[in-house]
């Protein structure tokens, strides 16, 4: 599902309505007034990932209220995560009010009475995610929402947003591909959540959700002679001190597992017959390691034997 309306498609007269009534049918019982109803750069679009969806919506003047008497009429079982898009927004929550500037990210809690409205030409992008799979507390939702910034976190479910709007299209298109986005989304909202509301709560989130982009990261970038904690500690956000905390409690060291990569992508290179024409060093440095006796030294202690020996045993063994 992509665009769900388009205001330039409907009537002028009848416009306001659908608008609405379109509005509506995507959320929970809601008060919608708008100040150019009849605007026709209007529109709405929706992607489904599993059990998240995204939510965007680019009206002229908006103001969204949910009261107490509509909480309790329909409640809803999802939390939305919003990105402010455009126009900066004023929204008032657990009797919290706040400015939400483009590209903020605000908890909008459609559990408790809210209000949420921008002047002029604006836009936003939620995430929806349901209570059930965060399965946290009301108060670490409340206390949380008034913290996102604090969380390591926070620029990478903003920018887990942008992507599942932006490639909605493509992301959505396959059943099995958009319900493990939408898993690994809910992973990092609960991250986000958990971590803002105090960080030894969430270092268990957290780490869950950083630990496999810290790898992933470390595999594209082996070949970086610079390649270091403080390097992956910044590509992530995060400090050189929680690198180390979120693999210390993975139990494994992030500099040993640098260079143990690096000498197994060595080792394995080097039993490749293609590769036979390409010495040891050159090997070496593509895989980040420029001093041919280091590598000579560790890759004995690792293996047993020296690059050299390996490699003719296992060319030996190919004939």
């Amino acid at each position: 599902m992509a665009i769900v309306f388009r205001s330039a498609d409907v009537a002028v007269n009848d416009r306001e309505e659908v608008t609405r009534t379109s509005f509506l049918e995507q959320s929970w019982p809601t008060t919608v007034d708008l100040d150019e109803p009849t605007a026709a750069d209007s529109f709405i679009e929706v992607f489904t990932y599993g059990r998240a969806s995204i939510f965007r919506a680019q009206m002229t003047g908006v103001h969204l209220s949910r009261s107490a008497r509509q909480v309790r009429s329909s409640p809803a079982d999802v939390l939305a995560i919003a990105v402010q898009e455009r126009s900066t927004a004023r929204h008032e929550m657990y009797g919290r009010q706040r400015a939400v500037a483009p590209r903020d990210l605000m908890v909008n809690d459609m559990n408790s009475p809210y209000r949420y409205a921008w002047p002029g030409r604006g836009s936003s992008r939620a995430l929806y995610v349901p209570l059930a799979d965060l399965n946290l507390p009301t108060d670490v939702v409340r206390a949380a929402s008034t913290r996102l910034p604090a969380s390591p976190v926070y620029p990478l479910l903003r920018t887990c947003i942008d992507q599942m709007t932006d490639a909605g299209d493509r992301l959505s298109a396959d059943p099995g591909t958009a319900e493990s986005v939408g898993a690994v989304a809910i992973d990092v909202a609960r991250a986000l959540l958990t971590s803002a509301y105090d960080i030894e709560y969430g270092r268990g989130p957290m780490a869950d959700v950083l630990l496999p982009r810290i790898r992933g990261y470390v595999r594209r970038h082996l070949g970086e002679p610079d390649l270091s904690p403080a390097m992956i500690a910044a590509a992530h956000d995060i400090s050189v001190r929680r690198l180390f905390t979120i693999c210390a409690a993975a139990d494994f060291s992030i500099e040993q597992w640098i260079i143990s990569s690096r000498l197994e992508g060595i080792r394995d290179e080097l039993a490749r017959p293609e590769s036979r024409h390409r010495s040891v060093a050159e090997i070496s440095r593509r895989w980040g390691l420029t001093n041919p006796s280091y590598v000579s030294r560790r890759f004995r202690a690792t293996f047993g034997m020296s690059p050299r020996m390996w490699r003719q045993l296992a060319l030996s063994a190919e004939r």
